[in-house]
């Protein structure tokens, strides 16, 4: 098989991977809508419900006081049975037109009152069973509250039926009170099925209609997820290639600083790597590590501003040249100060040279005023400078350079991140030492991608 035919078959592979992950992911979008659609219908009809049944519970008291009202009217418009003067034979007459009154119509208790509250007649159902338990309730309440210049009512559920105990006032022309009628009034299974039917009618509305919403708004959030997704994809392409721009920033100044100086990113590659690995063993943040890979990397990127006698020099340098040398330092400063994405790279930058005793320079900060990051590029940039052949120099056994950093715990370095570094050195050292600039590249590229 040719390579052109390798790499079209490796295209139909990838291409088919992108394909089934797209439509799982599809899938899976699809499946967590409609859950949350079924939820989000099940607690707007529960909700939505609730509220109607509340209301729906208001037009039955409307509904069964009517039908009550109006089946009492013939007793409450008849001024006779408020009548106190009359005889005997007369009360019995009214009495029975009261029981024939209950017998016909739906009322379990009937009690007529003076307008003093005085009880004049009282009849009840015969079905007795049902009558002590109206009178319970009556009894349990006391409904002497009802008893007012307007008709008032209290409704009961009683073996699953309405019952309303209601009490009215009457009035005579002169709007003088002359009367009370209070009763039990029963609703019949006429009442109670046109009660059930618009109870449950208007909560199958409410959840019919719900549930049409849910069904219409279905298309129309997948529509608006799939635009979202586009976007997203859009500005994940759009922030790769801000990332990657970046990133080429970094590696072309770094590496134009190491064409000057050494011919070389080696340097740069090494002080990196040794820097993170000191950082995730302190278990730095991954932002705090991003600042790091920045500062070490272009460290030195001030040496831009040195001129080749002093930067290139082979021997020691005089005390003016190290003067000059250590101008680096804020002219990386200015260079890095000028772009947004590189200014976390100055706690480094700024500050790699800082010693822990206070005699390092630009500014001679002492201790823990020395920036956390800058502290750990420290012990890392001397460890790869005494472990690396420099133009003044050949490399230091790593024993030598162990034994060279621990005479300076406290002077130069940090000593509580210098014992972390120890600790992790002598892997690093031969893992990392001897390796190629292929191989130190393509170790940073991962940790650029690791936390960028």
């Amino acid at each position: 098989m040719g390579t052109e035919d390798r790499r079209r078959e490796f295209a139909e592979v990838t291409q088919y991977q992108d394909i089934h992950v797209m439509t799982t992911a599809s899938t899976n979008i699809h499946r967590k809508l409609i859950k949350r659609l079924i939820l989000g219908w099940v607690v707007l009809s529960v909700v939505l419900g609730g509220v109607v049944f509340l209301v729906k519970l208001e037009d039955i008291d409307d509904f069964v006081e009517t039908l009550a009202i109006n089946e009492s009217k013939p007793l409450i418009h008849d001024r006779q049975y408020f009548s106190q003067d009359i005889t005997e034979q007369e009360r019995e007459e009214i009495l029975s037109k009261l029981n024939h009154h209950i017998e016909m119509a739906h009322f379990v208790v009937v009690e007529l009152y003076s307008a003093d509250r005085k009880e004049l007649y009282k009849v009840t159902s015969k079905d007795t069973d049902i009558t002590e338990k109206c009178e319970k309730y009556i009894e349990s309440d006391n409904h002497s509250y009802l008893f007012g210049d307007t008709a008032k009512y209290t409704k009961y559920f009683i073996d699953r039926r309405v019952y309303l105990n209601f009490v009215v006032p009457l009035f005579d022309d002169n709007n003088k009170k002359y009367g009370y009628f209070e009763a039990v009034y029963r609703a019949d299974d006429r009442t109670m099925a046109a009660i059930r039917n618009l109870t449950f009618g208007s909560l199958l509305i409410v959840v019919v209609t719900v549930f049409v919403t849910v069904i219409i708004f279905y298309p129309i959030v997948m529509g608006m997820n799939k635009d979202l997704i586009t976007l997203n994809k859009d500005l994940t392409t759009l922030t790769y290639n801000l990332s990657d721009a970046n990133i080429g920033i970094l590696k072309s100044l770094g590496s134009a600083i190491a064409k000057r100086d050494s011919d070389t990113n080696s340097h740069n590659y090494r002080v990196t790597i040794y820097a993170v690995t000191l950082g995730e063993t302190l278990k730095l943040q991954d932002i705090e590590i991003q600042s790091l890979i920045k500062g070490s990397f272009l460290h030195d990127i001030g040496k831009i501003a040195i001129s080749d006698n002093i930067l290139l020099k082979q021997g020691k340098l005089t005390e003016e040249e190290f003067d000059m040398m250590k101008t680096h330092v804020s002219h990386g400063v200015d260079i890095v100060g000028q772009y947004e994405w590189l200014r976390t790279a100055l706690d480094v930058v700024a500050n790699h040279h800082e010693r822990y005793d206070g005699k390092g320079y630009l500014r001679q900060l002492k201790g823990e005023d020395i920036p956390y990051n800058a502290r750990i590029f420290a012990i890392a940039d001397v460890f790869d400078a005494l472990t690396s052949k420099r133009p003044y120099k050949e490399p230091f056994s790593y024993e030598k350079t162990i034994e060279i950093m621990k005479e300076n715990s406290g002077k130069h370095f940090d000593p509580a991140l210098l014992e972390v570094f120890i600790g992790i050195s002598a892997a690093l050292y031969d893992q990392i030492s001897r390796t190629e600039d292929t191989i130190l590249e393509k170790t940073m590229t991962g940790l650029v991608s690791k936390y960028f």
